[in-house]
């Protein structure tokens, strides 16, 4: 069994000053979702550092995201394997947090706003192919890298141009964060989203409360039975979060509304959730109150095929060279993997860095010594699926 990712090591070890440097210059400058000009900015940087490195890079605007960036270098490969790196530069950070919390290191950890979900990821990915290049390896195909901005609010904008390139991909890599360096994702939840609106009547709540039909009691009741639904269906999340209602105190409420995020593994599950919730919006608790779901259809599952699963043996095997012992893990959160999935791509997820406090200002941190090793890891499984005969396509995804 030959691997690779022992010879990239010191190669990424060498770009360690140049990346971290490039890092803080990026997690410096605001990107949170819809802050376009932010967003420019980096992508700006992304280009001019890709374009040095042969790509030939494309924007594509996005409306008030700022644009999306689209990279692809030709190989030489006798086997045409295309493969996908893909990251996103926005995070979930208010205007002002690069100034509020700035890049820094201390104790071998860099902080800052998106250090870990997923600046490091995205110049991961991008030095993992400069090794590759500096190495004189060209057996791929194609290589193209794909940073969006806007994943952290579900892709809105660049889901489109995912399911564009999907055909021309063999096999899609995402850098995700991951909190160890042994750990990777197979499969993913989907995630699908739900309003549920209560209409009753309204009335004096001091002079005839009898004659109104509160809507929010009625909301009430039903948010219970949803939350019950947990210990109902093994696998199946149903989180009931923003809550509204007509805000007079002295009238009985006619209007009340829930969101509801419902995630499971397979489309199965899901489908027999949405049943359930038609059910017990059916029903009242309230008479004379009415109540309206809506669902809203998110990211499909991310199932472990058995193309992703010759993915995690390939992964496994370079992880060897270096020490790691790969395990591949399901995870409840979703990514843009589920959108490459659903579009026929055999894809592995979390092969970015290795951190922690994901969405949270004050915790949010990178393992600076990750970086090599996975960037290894990274560059070993690119060169190993170069190699490959088979193309990595899946006959049950392209049914």
């Amino acid at each position: 069994m030959r691997t690779f990712a022992q010879m990239y090591l010191p190669i990424m070890q060498s770009y360690q000053p140049e990346l971290l440097s490039r890092l803080q210059l990026l997690v410096n400058i605001d990107s949170g979702t819809g802050q376009s000009e932010g967003v420019e900015q980096i992508m700006a940087y992304l280009q001019s550092w890709l374009s040095d490195l042969g790509f030939a890079v494309s924007l594509y605007p996005a409306g008030h995201y700022g644009p999306n960036l689209l990279a692809r270098r030709q190989g030489t490969g006798t086997g045409h394997m295309r493969l996908l790196v893909v990251g996103h530069v926005d995070t979930v950070y208010t205007r002002g947090a690069a100034m509020t919390q700035p890049f820094q290191i201390r104790d071998e950890l860099a902080s800052g706003p998106g250090v870990i979900d997923m600046k490091s990821g995205v110049l991961l990915g991008m030095y993992a192919v400069k090794a590759l290049i500096d190495s004189n390896f060209e057996e791929y195909g194609e290589i193209t890298l794909l940073f969006n901005n806007d994943e952290e609010v579900g892709s809105p904008g660049s889901a489109s141009l995912f399911r564009e390139i999907a055909p021309r991909i063999d096999a899609a890599l995402v850098l995700e964060p991951s909190r160890s360096a042994e750990v990777i994702t197979r499969a993913r939840k989907g995630a699908d989203k739900y309003v549920l609106e209560v209409t009753g009547v309204p009335a004096h709540s001091g002079v005839e409360p009898h004659r109104g039909r509160s809507a929010v009691i009625e909301l009430a009741h039903k948010m219970i039975a949803i939350h019950q639904l947990n210990s109902m269906f093994p696998g199946v999340t149903f989180n009931v979060t923003r809550i509204s209602s007509s805000e007079p105190l002295n009238v009985v409420p006619d209007a009340a509304r829930c969101h509801i995020s419902v995630r499971a593994f397979d489309e199965h599950s899901l489908n027999l959730a949405r049943e359930t919730l038609e059910q017990i919006t059916s029903g009242k608790s309230v008479p004379g109150t009415h109540t309206r779901l809506t669902r809203t259809r998110g990211r499909t599952p991310y199932t472990a095929t058995s193309a992703i699963l010759w993915l995690v043996e390939l992964a496994q095997q370079e992880g060897q060279a270096l020490g790691l012992n790969v395990v591949a893990e399901s995870k409840g959160g979703v990514s843009d993997a589920n959108i490459l999935v659903g579009a026929g791509v055999p894809t592995l997820d979390s092969l970015g860095a290795i951190g922690g406090g994901m969405h949270d200002l004050n915790r949010e941190y990178l393992r600076i010594n990750s970086l090599p090793v996975r960037g290894a890891l990274l560059a070993g499984l690119i060169h190993h699926l170069s190699l490959s005969e088979w193309t990595g396509k899946d006959p049950t995804l392209e049914q």
